[in-house]
């Protein structure tokens, strides 16, 4: 099940950086900023979001594909699909072969970790199922770094990459995140964290390679992360606003 928790964080990140457009120590020469948290919030929404089809939506669902490169041999490849209804009713599922192996859902106020391959599910609460809903608040309309981060910091950093406003996020349990976010364009281009998971530590560094404009909203459409050493390589196949949806998606499946 720990495996499991890795996984899941591991693709939830990608949530994340989706919409909100142990410590993250990193050595850059950061300088003041010459604009507050609150104008980086609004200009990278304007962006993200020119036309308020997100902010005005119910709900979405997307898929990727997430390859692993293999040393001489083929890449290893699932498809993950994320069903989410506002404010932080979600399932993930990965599928293997258009099999579902994994699925991680919330209604609301419970959580679960389904695998299908050992006919086992488990109940999240606690530490575990508050981290899961955070995330979930990141990736809606009323989502926001100062709504969720205890605390936020934002600076200016000028690099070999260009020009980007850094945002310090550091989470009620200690977990930090640092934002890359474009100067000129105002799109998240990065992310690099450390957060706990479970009676372990997961560290990643996530790249937005290129973005793309579906039903009216800039989403990250290649994203390359290097997860604890492991590189993958996400790519958006479908992104729907509005999906069809059943109370019955985020509960657990009957074995």
């Amino acid at each position: 099940m720990k495996k499991s928790l890795y996984s899941f964080f591991k693709i939830f990140i990608l949530l994340v950086l989706f919409f909100c457009a142990g410590c993250c120590s990193v050595d850059e020469d950061l300088t003041a900023s010459d604009i507050s948290v609150e104008t980086l919030e609004a200009e990278m929404s304007a962006r993200v979001d020119p036309q308020g089809a997100y902010r005005n939506s119910k709900g979405f669902e997307f898929r990727q594909v997430v390859k692993i490169p293999q040393f001489l041999d083929d890449d290893m490849e699932s498809v993950v699909e994320t069903k989410m209804v506002m404010p932080d009713k979600f399932r993930i599922t990965t599928l293997k072969d258009n099999e579902p192996m994994q699925i991680i859902c919330s209604n609301g106020n419970r959580g679960w970790v389904a695998d299908r391959s050992g006919k086992a599910i488990k109940m999240l609460d606690g530490d575990k199922l508050q981290q899961l809903l955070t995330f979930s608040k990141l990736g809606t309309p009323a989502g926001g770094y100062r709504r969720i981060f205890a605390k936020v910091e934002i600076f200016r950093l000028s690099d070999d990459d260009g020009e980007f406003y850094v945002l310090d996020c550091t989470g009620k349990n200690g977990s930090s995140f640092r934002f890359y976010v474009d100067a000129d364009d105002f799109l998240l281009r990065r992310m690099k964290g450390r957060m706990k998971v479970g009676s372990g530590t997961l560290e990643y560094d996530s790249r937005i390679k290129s973005y793309g404009l579906y039903n009216g909203v800039m989403i990250p459409k290649v994203t390359e992360t290097v997860q604890n050493g492991q590189k993958q390589i996400i790519e958006l196949i479908k992104y729907e606003l509005n999906p069809p949806v059943s109370e019955t998606d985020f509960l657990p499946p009957v074995f």
